[in-house]
């Protein structure tokens, strides 16, 4: 087995934190899902030792938190596929997610759109085919719309995770606006982070990946256009999976709605 080199600079960089997350679930004598490829991916494209001191801060529950969300937005995906006819799912900032993998073999089309320089990651790593399609291009830039299948919107599924706080507000908006525009009645799965975040902003400027868009709530989408069908604490979710005495803080913490919007994972209609 041989490590691919791959040079991650800004935001990019911070797609080794999720997959080690998932890599390190795998060693859970339960884990939530099974991700073999996530163990495969981090050996093959190695770990940025510049990174070990943010994940390292709280390892465990670093590991925890990402098993949370990857498994909750892989119930909003298989429910997606489960309940429309030709099935579309968007991964936008996709990273090195192996949710196709895992949860997407009865899609009718699955796409995964990240910078150039992660495509070219993904590419030695992944197979593209005509079900599972890679997309090379920023979220900002439109014209990836024009590269998906032209069916009924409420096909399509949007999974947003962990991509938006690296935007400015207006920036957030206008590919908002420009998503309902072209694709209205579709779903976003999407992940918010609210002000408690903002005392880790530092830690991620330090390597290049700023954190840049916070909410007070889940509200603060129904004012961008989006119609909030379903919101989940990451927090109040899977709290069995922590150590018992972090669950006694959750579970009080999280009556406060500051702690409570610290990291949401909301679903939305465009």
């Amino acid at each position: 087995m041989y490590q691919i080199v791959t040079e991650l600079t800004g935001v990019p960089r911070t797609l080794l934190l999720p997959l080690r997350g998932r890599a390190d679930e795998q060693s859970n004598p339960h884990p939530l899902f099974q991700d073999p490829l996530a163990v495969e991916w981090l050996k093959l494209a190695g770990w940025d030792q510049e990174l070990e001191k943010l994940y390292s801060i709280s390892a465990k529950a670093s590991s925890i938190a990402v098993a949370i969300r990857t498994y909750q937005h892989d119930q909003i995906a298989s429910r997606h596929i489960t309940n429309h006819s030709h099935p579309i799912v968007v991964e936008l900032g996709a990273g090195l997610s192996s949710r196709f993998h895992r949860i997407g073999k009865n899609a009718y089309r699955w796409f995964e759109l990240d910078l150039p320089v992660v495509t070219e990651l993904r590419s030695k790593l992944d197979t593209q085919t005509e079900q599972h399609q890679f997309i090379s291009a920023s979220v900002m830039d439109f014209d990836w719309m024009s590269n998906l299948p032209n069916v009924e919107p409420e096909n399509i599924l949007f999974i947003a995770e962990g991509l938006l706080p690296y935007f400015e507000v207006n920036e957030v908006q206008q590919l908002l606006s420009m998503m309902c525009s072209r694709f209205p009645g579709a779903t976003l799965d999407v992940e918010v982070l609210g002000n408690y975040v903002k005392m880790f902003s530092k830690m991620f400027s330090q390597i290049g990946a700023p954190l840049k868009w916070f909410v007070k709530n889940e509200q603060d989408l129904s004012a961008m256009e989006l119609q909030v069908v379903n919101a989940w604490p990451l927090y109040k979710l899977h709290q069995e999976r922590w150590p018992w005495q972090w669950q006694l803080l959750l579970k009080f913490f999280t009556q406060f709605p500051y702690f409570r919007n610290a990291y949401l994972i909301v679903e939305t209609k465009l």
